[in-house]
């Protein structure tokens, strides 16, 4: 039930009730006020009768007196007379069934009442005491009480109706009152409370600021608090551009840096094709290659270059910054692209690639970021692996929990290990390892971003990267991230 009509009930539930027991009051005090009059009348009656009777006894004895009281009949036809004997004097007829109390009271010369309720609706029994020199009588005024119930009826089904008239008088104004008071400005302030619920800040409620009641100051509260709001939404959608410019220049950052490690190795790598392109071309500007051989060097010079070409575009796409954008990718094709781009720096370490990804493992990510995310792995293996020894890349499903800063329940995921035969990482500094700017390599060589970066990428992707490490044997980086609709398939 809504409040209007809660409010609305309650007043009229409290109105009925006064206005009932106010009218049950004014019926009561009726019915003693007739009560009064008829005994005031019965007495007015009776001392009239009795002067006229006690005269007539005297003058013509006591058959003309009861003569004249049997006449006085005829004139009443509510009440009836008759004559009684208080001392209980001969004819068991005129010797009246009184309480001792009410007789002792009349023959002391006292007026009297009695209420007869053995028969329906009542008869009210007066009596007026009449001294006849030594014996002592009274005149009985009997009257049905008919009328009086039949005017006490009249008056309960009047209250009735007048207290059922004002009560539904009473109950459409105070329903109209309730709804202007109470449920219209109630209503709109639910209105305004589920469009703030669905995100729309700018919803206001209309004030009437003459009313002046806690509707009113509610209103101006929710009010300020929409106004709040979107300026606070205003503000952390400022700080959440500034956040995202900060983070991506983060990124792009670690990405020059890698970019940079890899500037060796890459040289390295164009250092032989460079070679056998200058060779063949000093071969055909010197006129050494005739004929045939002329051919067969500008294939290889052109192969060369061809080559050259794959290695600065993989370094160029490495680099370049661009808008993230997720589209299915196999996981075996960025691992083999990933690696073949660190190539050249393994072979400088001595140490081999193991890339065992099967094919057909499909998973939603930015191809950019994912690689960064690789090759900053497979980098800090490789600075890890002080002797030749092998880094192996494999992936599987698998079933999971998420730690707590991810959540959601077990289910399947897929991970991509990233295995080093390197020193490993002691155990004190385990837990810090994907903190910003926490680094154990010597000034100069790393900046503490590689893996904080890496890890918050790999959040975004709504995975995480878990590392288990033994020193002296090697660490192991598992990247975790959802599963396309081909993985289980594919590692089924």
């Amino acid at each position: 039930m809504k409040l209007a009509r809660k409010f609305t009930l309650a007043l009229v539930l409290l109105a009925v009730a006064v206005m009932a027991g106010l009218q049950a009051f004014q019926v009561n005090r009726e019915l003693a006020r007739s009560e009064t009059d008829t005994q005031h009348d019965h007495r007015l009656l009776g001392h009239t009768l009795a002067g006229s009777i006690g005269k007539a006894w005297q003058l013509a004895g006591e058959s003309e007196a009861l003569t004249l009281l049997n006449q006085a009949n005829r004139f009443q036809e509510q009440v009836r007379l008759r004559w009684v004997w208080l001392d209980g004097g001969p004819g068991s007829g005129f010797a009246p069934a009184l309480p001792p109390a009410l007789l002792l009271s009349l023959r002391a010369g006292n007026d009297g009442w009695l209420m007869d309720e053995s028969t329906s609706p009542g008869v009210l029994r007066s009596y007026t005491p009449v001294f006849l020199g030594r014996r002592m009588g009274a005149i009985e005024i009997t009257e049905s009480m008919s009328e009086q119930e039949m005017h006490v009826r009249t008056t309960v089904v009047g209250t009735f109706i007048a207290t059922a008239a004002l009560s539904l008088f009473f109950l459409l104004a105070a329903m109209a009152m309730g709804r202007k008071l109470v449920g219209q400005p109630v209503e709109q302030l639910v209105h305004l409370a589920g469009r703030i619920g669905e995100g729309d800040l700018t919803a206001r409620v209309p004030l009437r600021r003459e009313r002046g009641d806690e509707l009113t100051t509610l209103a101006v509260a929710m009010n300020r608090m929409g106004e709040q709001l979107e300026e606070t939404r205003a503000r952390l959608a400022t700080e959440t551009a500034a956040r995202l410019r900060t983070v991506e220049h983060l990124r792009h950052a670690d990405r020059l840096t890698t970019v940079g490690k890899l500037a060796s190795g890459v040289a390295h790598e164009l250092g032989t094709p460079l070679n056998v392109v200058m060779g063949r071309a000093k071969m055909v500007s010197s006129g050494e290659a005739e004929g045939d051989e002329v051919n067969e060097c500008a294939r290889i010079i052109f192969q060369q270059a061809q080559h050259m070409t794959g290695i600065i575009r993989q370094l160029l796409d490495f680099a370049r910054r661009r808008t993230p954008s997720r589209a299915p990718e196999d996981l075996s094709l960025l691992a083999e692209r990933t690696l073949s781009l660190l190539k050249p720096m393994a072979t400088k370490r001595s140490v081999t690639l193991s890339q065992e990804v099967p094919p057909g493992f499909t998973v939603e990510v930015d191809s950019g970021q994912f690689q960064q995310v690789l090759t900053n792995l497979v980098m800090n293996g490789l600075h890890a692996m002080n002797r030749p020894g092998t880094l192996r890349v494999s992936s599987q499903v698998m079933r999971a929990t998420p730690p707590a800063d991810v959540g959601g329940p077990e289910q399947d995921w897929v991970r991509l290990d990233v295995a080093d035969e390197g020193s490993g990482i002691p155990a004190d500094v385990l837990p810090h390892v994907f903190e910003p700017f926490f680094t154990t390599k010597d000034v100069g060589e790393g900046t503490g971003l590689g893996l904080s970066v890496s890890y918050g990428m790999v959040r975004d992707h709504g995975g995480w990267i878990d590392v288990k490490s033994e020193p002296g044997r090697g660490s192991c980086f598992s990247i975790y991230l959802p599963p396309g609709k081909d993985a289980c398939q594919a590692a089924s």
